[in-house]
């Protein structure tokens, strides 16, 4: 959220040296709904309401804020938001939209949880490595992961294995029957609020899984599936943890 906070101040002060510098050499912002991306204009009068990360994003931060007309056009203010992806420091996707009352705003956490979380929630993720080694990949049907690709996964359910969990996520989001194999990494994120505490505390643990069944189609989480090659990553944009996990993957196999 540090590097979030650094932008709306840079872009407060019309620093346009400092507003790229906090951007990666390969970002990516996208305007959502109409209009140019509103954020990355330096000099225009903005007011920040609330800066948060985000607890379906695994790093995405969120802040939301209002734009405010120069000079006496008579326009109207506008609400917008931003999901901003962060890595190493630097911002590495961007994602601006008006906030005109036409979508729903994700939450902060998901809906059948506290605001504030009284213990870590487990997910569960899968390597799917076909025989030519290349790796199932979903890409996100819903905000703030919209359009992303990562690997298939999930919330483990009350009373489920972990090994059930896994499966059950990989048929629900890529139609294939999955053989559940050994753990490949076990990492966790901590996404904190606009107040500094605990938004939500992830626990999560990926498996390496082979293909056992069922026909690979896009489930109703996602927008579209894909096999892709440890060459294809780069271009379809993953984090640098799924690369890491799926290197540490085609190792074991």
């Amino acid at each position: 959220m540090d590097v979030v906070r650094e932008l709306f101040r840079a872009i407060t002060r019309a620093d346009v040296r400092a507003i790229a510098a906090l951007y990666a050499s390969e970002a990516l912002v996208e305007p959502v709904l109409d209009g140019q991306a509103p954020v990355v204009a330096a000099g225009q009068p903005l007011d920040v309401q609330s800066i948060a990360g985000m607890a379906t994003g695994w790093g995405w931060v969120r802040a939301d804020w209002v734009l405010r007309p120069s000079g006496s056009s008579g326009a109207p203010a506008r609400r917008g938001y931003s999901h901003f992806w962060i890595e190493d420091g630097r911002i590495r996707r961007q994602r601006d939209a008006w906030d005109d009352g036409s979508r729903e705003t994700p939450p902060l956490a998901p809906r059948d949880h506290p605001q504030k979380p009284s213990r870590p929630v487990v997910g569960v993720g899968a390597v799917i490595v076909a025989d030519d080694r290349r790796v199932v990949l979903v890409r996100r049907r819903h905000e703030p992961l919209a359009g992303q690709w990562s690997l298939p996964g999930g919330r483990l359910e009350l009373g489920e294995s972990l090994e059930a969990g896994t499966a059950r996520e990989v048929y629900e989001e890529t139609g294939l029957l999955v053989e559940v194999g050994p753990v490949v990494d076990v990492f966790d994120r901590i996404l904190l609020d606009a107040s500094g505490g605990v938004a939500f505390h992830f626990v999560l643990i990926d498996y390496l899984c082979r293909m056992a069944g069922g026909a690979l189609t896009a489930g109703s989480d996602v927008d579209d599936v894909a096999l892709a090659s440890v060459e294809d990553l780069a271009a379809r944009r993953v984090t640098d943890k799924v690369r890491d996990v799926v290197a540490r993957a085609l190792t074991m196999r």
